[in-house]
């Protein structure tokens, strides 16, 4: 199955809500998995939240936003282990990442590519250790 650059940058775009259901976010110092359902403000769209901190570096936290289930729109690691971009990369190709970045789907890549968080508009005004704030803005 094929996500088109355009839809999943429209996708990426649109106004979330968390379900009702969800009364609150819980970030726990120690090691946990947790996933939200989120939805597009008209309902026609459904998306999934998946928060994590790693039980073995709980500095680590990782924030995800996939739609219809299977694609990674965004995924923001915190801390996170060094990452190397593809040699064709469409962004800092071949280029090894440390720390805090964030990857964003790209067509024919997925969620291959990652860009630290200045070279994101979103991000570009958030302080190191806010990242957490740059995110609700997707």
């Amino acid at each position: 199955m094929l996500l088109f650059q355009a839809e999943a940058d429209r996708l990426l775009q649109l106004p979330k809500e968390f379900d009702p259901s969800h009364d609150n976010i819980e970030f726990r110092r120690s090691a946990f998995r947790e996933r939200y359902d989120l939805f597009e403000i008209s309902g026609r769209e459904r998306f999934l939240l998946d928060l994590e901190r790693s039980q073995i570096r709980t500095a680590t936290l990782k924030f995800q936003t996939r739609a219809r289930t299977l694609f990674v729109l965004a995924r923001l690691d915190i801390n996170g282990t060094a990452h190397r971009n593809p040699q064709s990369a469409p962004h800092r190709a071949g280029q090894r990442l440390v720390g805090t970045h964030i990857h964003l789907y790209r067509e024919a890549f997925g969620d291959r590519v990652a860009f630290l968080p200045q070279d994101v508009p979103q991000f570009a005004s958030v302080s190191p250790g806010d990242e957490s704030d740059g995110w609700l803005r997707f």
